[in-house]
């Protein structure tokens, strides 16, 4: 059990975002309040879109009077959960590459080879995957003017969650790879060396053990950067599932979500900061709660990890100053008392 008050607190914020979205979705069929205009009680207009975060709407609404919190409910579980899904896929696919790179190469090889992939932390991810993303998540226009997607909807998703996990594989690979190396350097391991273990009973019974903590928390770390990716992509007008272009040559509208999920909500919104701060911050402050809430997680567990092997004991009784001691008689006697 993990014994981590921020731990279970992430946890807790997270599952509350995916539990209300999906209950919004099943009980209110994701129906998005609009109202343009709001009238008192004597039918006389007291306001107009965009309002106000109030109790009415607690994120206020856009210039349409769409209530930006039920856009951020409808969009929770598509953020989150290709947060969580990706991340998943990341440290998994990592973990397989590492395992030759622990076990196999030499360290003189596995050496050169980090040097070569540090160049690529300098690289930013999210130019690299707006290049690769553009052709796949813009829609596009035939000859007779009728836009298109190249990709289902769902082969969308499933392809930005691909490619955004093959993009970190390598220089995650050779992070876990050197963790993994780093375990096997360890004296237990020339122990069991020397009492005839098999490779896989060592990586079964002693890498693993060490290992899979770490790996939760870089999990965590893998899942914030996600979140990081998407808000990046959602300003460069690449939404997740696909970013609807209207083509029309007179008044046409800015590119918009097909899914509200938050990216997409911060691409619409941002420029509307100046004009209208209370539009654009509401998809962003839920981005900064979701990635608070991964880091709270990884910091638990990362808590519960150092703690975990610490039992707390019952306290010493202290002693009452009635307590007498007694003094028995010794089991020799000194030489000089014999009298010889």
């Amino acid at each position: 059990m993990i014994r981590s008050f921020k731990f279970w607190i992430g946890c807790s914020i997270l599952f509350g975002l995916i539990a209300s979205s999906f209950i919004f979705a099943i009980f209110f069929d994701s129906e998005v309040r609009q109202v343009q205009l709001l009238y008192d009680e004597n039918k006389n207009l007291i306001g107009a879109a965009p309002f106000d975060p109030s109790l009415m709407f607690p994120l206020g609404t856009d210039r349409l009077g769409y209530d930006i919190s039920h856009k951020i409910l409808q969009g929770a579980k598509f953020t989150l959960l290709a947060a969580i899904t990706t991340g998943v896929f990341r440290v998994l696919l990592s973990f397989i590459v590492a395992i030759p790179l622990a076990f196999y190469m030499p360290d003189k090889v596995r050496k050169s080879f980090d040097q070569l992939l540090s160049s690529f932390y300098f690289i930013p991810l999210t130019i690299v995957a707006v290049f690769i993303l553009s052709p796949i998540l813009n829609e596009q226009i035939d000859a007779q003017g009728n836009p298109y997607f190249i990709y289902s909807f769902i082969e969308r998703i499933g392809l930005e969650v691909v490619i955004l996990t093959l993009l970190v594989v390598p220089l995650l690979g050779s992070m876990i790879g050197n963790m993994m190396a780093s375990v096997l350097k360890e004296d237990f391991i020339d122990g069991a060396h020397l009492l005839g273990a098999s490779r896989w009973r060592i990586f079964r019974k002693h890498v693993m053990p060490h290992l899979l903590p770490k790996l939760i928390i870089v999990w965590c770390q893998q899942c914030v950067q996600v979140l990081i990716i998407f808000v990046h992509l959602g300003y460069l007008k690449l939404f997740f599932g696909g970013t609807d272009i209207d083509f029309s040559p007179f008044m046409a509208d800015p590119p918009k979500s097909l899914s509200n999920e938050w990216s997409g909500l911060v691409g619409d919104y941002y420029t509307l900061i100046q004009a209208n701060p209370s539009i654009a911050l509401g998809p962003i402050i839920m981005f900064g709660i979701a990635i608070y809430s991964f880091q709270l997680m990884g910091e638990g567990f990362q808590q519960h990890i150092q703690t975990r092997h610490v039992k707390r004991g019952k306290k010493a009784k202290p002693r009452s100053k009635n307590n007498t001691v007694t003094v028995g008689k010794t089991p020799f006697e000194f030489l000089q008392n014999r009298g010889a």
